[in-house]
Formats: C-alpha cells, sequence, structure tokens
C-alpha cells in the first residue's frame, strides 16, 4: 500500500481538479436559459411523483444534511476518528469538512444563482441555489466519514461503510430535488464539489498512511543488512 502512495495522490490531484472544472463549467451554463429549462423539466418529473409519506422522508433527510445536524455528527466523526485513526486523520476530516462548509458559501456567492421558482418548495431557504449546500456537504460528511472510518476494517466492512455513507449522501442530495429547492444542475455540482474537495484533502493529508515511506526496502538491502551484522 505504501508503494502506491504517490499514484493515489496524483489520482486525488486530477479528481479534485476535473470536480472544479466541472463545477466552475457547469455553474457558467445554469446562469443560461436553457440548462435551466432541462433543470426544470426534470423537477417538474419529480414533483408528479410526490406523496405523503415520501415527502416526511424527503424532509427528514434534508435536515439531515443540514449544516444544523451534518455538522455536529461531523464533530462527533471527528472525535471518534481521532480516538480510532489518530490525530492526523481526525484532523484531516475536521478541517476537510468545516472549510468544504465555508467553500459552499463562497461559491454561492460567486455564482449567485436564484432558487426554483415554478414549483411549491417543501422547505425553507434564504441563500443561493448554485451548488447545493447539501449535496456539498453530504458527501464529505457523511461519505468521506465513513471511508476514514473504514480504515483498517475487512473488504467487506469497507464496502459496507463506504455503501451505507454514499447511500445516505445521495439520498440526502436527491431530497433536494424532491422539495424543489435546488435545480439538478446544481446538486450535481454540489456533489462533485463535496467529493472534490474530500480528494483534495487526503492529498493534503495523507491520512491514508500517515508518516510511513513511500517504497519498502527491497530483499537485497535486507540481506546485505543481515551479513553485515553476522560479520
Amino acid at each position: 500500500m505504501p508503494a502506491r502512495l504517490p499514484k493515489f495522490r496524483a489520482l486525488s490531484i486530477a479528481a479534485t481538479c476535473l470536480a472544479f472544472f466541472v463545477v466552475g463549467g457547469l455553474g457558467r451554463l445554469a446562469l443560461g436559459a436553457r440548462l435551466t429549462a432541462w433543470d426544470q423539466g426534470i423537477l417538474d418529473t419529480i414533483a408528479a411523483a410526490r406523496t405523503s409519506g415520501l415527502t416526511a422522508a424527503m424532509q427528514a433527510l434534508s435536515t439531515i444534511g443540514g449544516g444544523e445536524v451534518a455538522i455536529p455528527i461531523g464533530l462527533l466523526v471527528t472525535i471518534l476518528l481521532d480516538r480510532k485513526q489518530g490525530r492526523q486523520v481526525a484532523v484531516c476530516y475536521g478541517v476537510t469538512v468545516l472549510s468544504g462548509w465555508a467553500l459552499n458559501s463562497i461559491l454561492k456567492a460567486w455564482f449567485q444563482r436564484p432558487r426554483p421558482s415554478l414549483l411549491a418548495q417543501l422547505d425553507s431557504v434564504a441563500s443561493y441555489s448554485y451548488p447545493s449546500g447539501h449535496a456539498m456537504l453530504a458527501p464529505l460528511v457523511f461519505a468521506f466519514g465513513a471511508m476514514l472510518l473504514a480504515r483498517g476494517t475487512s473488504v467487506v466492512v469497507t464496502r459496507l461503510w463506504w455503501t451505507a455513507g454514499w447511500a445516505l449522501a445521495l439520498a440526502i442530495a436527491f431530497s433536494r430535488l424532491y422539495l424543489a429547492v435546488h435545480y439538478p444542475s446544481d446538486v450535481f455540482a454540489g456533489l462533485a464539489a463535496g467529493t472534490g474537495w474530500a480528494a483534495l484533502g487526503v492529498v493534503v493529508y495523507s491520512p491514508l498512511d500517515p508518516d510511513r515511506p513511500t517504497t519498502e526496502p527491497s530483499p537485497k538491502a535486507g540481506f546485505t543488512t543481515g551479513s553485515s551484522s553476522l560479520d
């Protein structure tokens, strides 16, 4: 695993660059009429499938994904990571989540896209629409947190953690469409930005293999050392 760390960092950097290229390009399109009309068509289709039970579930998911709940959950995960995985991983997670939350506010202020207005919104909102804060925060808090909490476990347990984290993140993102408080492009950009920011956190803090060399000593070197000790 340590020998693959430079490659992993390169892939993480590439993912971050791609994510924010998508966010920037999609953001420019989101301010135009063509993408907004396409977005509105998807919202109309989703709204036609609304039921009282599904609405209650989507409102609950949206509450979980909001900063008032997600950030405290993130702080709890930070404490668990500090105890289970060590200080470096905990700092990586905590700083990445909080800075990602702040970055979303900056992006919203930059693009200043209005919220959808042609459908009844099932949640109260006051900020700009692009990118979705819920969709950006969910991969950071839940998917990234699950990935780090799963370090050192079996393959099966790791996959379960990853699946649960991403399932919750995607469900929270979809809830914002269902409640008609975001366009699909807002949510897609939020997921991309959150995933890219998590990848950047991995690059900066290198939590997957902290304080370990990137290459293993060769068998020849070990044999030579052993021969010297015998002499």
